[in-house]
This record gives C-alpha cells, structure tokens and sequence, in this order.
C-alpha cells in the first residue's frame, strides 16, 4: 500500500498541463485496474525519459518571467534595458510576465527548428527606443542533456544570424507531456529568465467518478454516470470488455451526456472505462469499473 501511494503522488505531478486534477483517487481497500495502474506507470516512465527534441513539435503558448528591472542578462535598474510591451508585474514585485507563441517544425533532415514571435536574443532600435527580445526571430534548436542549445537563423536586423554555432542555452525540464519548462540563472545582476511551454490543441481532460450499476428493478439494464470533463468536450466513448484479462474495445462511440446510452448485461461480468473527444482527440480513460450478474 505505500509503494502505490507513492506511484499515486508521483501520477499526480506528470498529468495535465493545466493545474493538476486527479482523474481517481483511491481509499483504503480499493482495487486498482491494471489499465488504471499502467496509466501511473506511463506518466512515471515519462519523468524518467531524456527529453527527445521531437517532442518539441507544435504550437506552444510560451509564459515569460524574468526581473522587474532590465532584463534577461542584466536585471539593473540602472541599464533601463527596454524588454518591449506586454508585460505585467507579480503583485510582490519579484518578477514580471508576458505570452508568446512559439512553432517548433520538423525540418524532414533530422534537424529542427523554432519560429518565436519574441526573440531569446537580440535588439532593435537605438537609444531610448531601443527594445530587446521583442522581435520575431527563428532558430536551429536541439535537446541534449537537459539543455536545450538554440542558433538564430534568421531576425529583424541587427540581430546577426549565427548559423556556425549556438546563440544560447536553457536547461529544459519536462512536466507533462505537453508542458516543458526552460529558465537559465545569471550571477549578473541577479539576472534570470523562465519559459513556460504549454502545448496548444491537448486533448481533452477525462472524465471522473465513473459508475456503472444495474437498474433497480430489472435484471439486464446498465445504467452509468461520471462527472462531466473540465473544459469543452465533444463527446464521450465507454468501452468494455467482458474478462478480466481482455482487451477494451468500444462499446459506445458518441455518447452526449449520461442519459444517453446504457447496457444490457445478461449474465457474467462486464469492465466498463469511460473516456472524453474533442477536435483534439481522446482523453486517458476514467476509472475502471465492473457490473456482474
């Protein structure tokens, strides 16, 4: 019971990547599926993966944090750096935040590549006017390590490409599947920058607290209830299977809400999951449940 525990803490900090939510928590004496169980395992195995760049593919809404003074580099007030517009202050002053959307591209030769409409370098304008990581760039990027090395190839002038070597680095972490995280530390001027990467167009959250119960008074009639998906979902698909070691296949495809379908069972036992569809695609699946008869 305690090493579930623990895989069950470990599940809950590699899900989503919006603000976690458990799609089933456990009490003493409940039995875990082994669907359910390997969904664990999955999330664990992937904190434990070096980061692949081809993972990196998509559009990402990009989150930036440096200091509230100069920037990325220089974090004194006195440089009066200008990091551009978009930028809003934490409310204890600590740090500063703005969006962005990157596209990272397959390049089909083995190599990679990133559009940023805020570049990580460079700077446009001279004087009072002269603004710093607040253009449009792209750039050669690879993951090695845990360092994320990154060349511009191209930008506004006169940001020179620097298409024989690497224009910088970031540490890079993977949250989730679909969140990465990327900062760099300078001891200059307490310096520092953070990325947030959160993937666009994710599928859809699953669907909790899946039950599946036959209806009172009559001997076959399956009746099922969940709590809906956070966030806009299509429909819902339940599968099943009708053995402890087989295989879910669809039983159900289309389903609107929880009074639009049920089962007929006869006789045995029948394992039921529920998961949620979007545009996007399907959702890990709910709890799994039984009904016998």
């Amino acid at each position: 019971m305690k090493y579930l525990s623990l895989l069950i803490i470990l599940f809950s900090i590699n899900y989503f990547p919006a603000d976690y939510k458990s799609a089933l928590r456990l009490k003493e004496g409940d039995v875990i599926s082994a669907e359910v169980f390997n969904d664990i395992l999955d999330r664990i195995e992937l904190t434990l993966k070096a980061i692949e760049t081809s993972e990196l593919v998509g559009t990402w809404d990009v989150t930036w944090k440096t200091c509230t003074n100069g920037g990325p580099g220089n974090c004194s007030p006195i440089n009066g750096i200008n990091l551009g517009s978009g930028w809003t202050n934490d409310p204890d002053n600590l740090f500063r935040t703005r969006r962005d959307t990157w596209i990272v591209s397959d390049d089909g030769d083995g190599t990679y590549s990133v559009s940023m409409n805020k570049c990580l370098v460079g700077s446009v304008g001279e004087g009072e006017n002269k603004k710093h990581y607040d253009d449009p760039c792209s750039a050669r990027i690879n993951v090695d390590s845990g360092i994320m090395l990154y060349g511009i190839i191209s930008a506004t002038a006169p940001i020179a490409p620097a298409v024989d070597k690497h224009t910088g680095a970031y540490k890079i972490k993977r949250v989730s599947d679909s969140r990465y995280l990327l900062w760099f530390l300078s001891s200059a001027n307490d310096s520092f920058l953070s990325l947030q990467l959160d993937k666009k167009n994710t599928v859809p959250n699953p669907p909790t607290n899946f039950t599946a119960t036959l209806e009172s008074g009559t001997s076959s009639k399956v009746i099922f209830s969940w709590t809906a998906s956070e966030g806009s979902v299509d429909s819902y698909i339940i599968k099943s299977k009708d053995s402890a070691t087989g295989t879910f296949s669809n039983l159900q495809t289309g389903i609107i809400n929880i009074d639009s379908f049920t089962d007929t069972l006869t006789s045995g036992t029948r394992w039921y999951r529920i998961f949620a569809v979007d545009s996007n695609g399907t959702s890990i699946g709910s709890n799994v449940v039984s009904v016998s008869r």
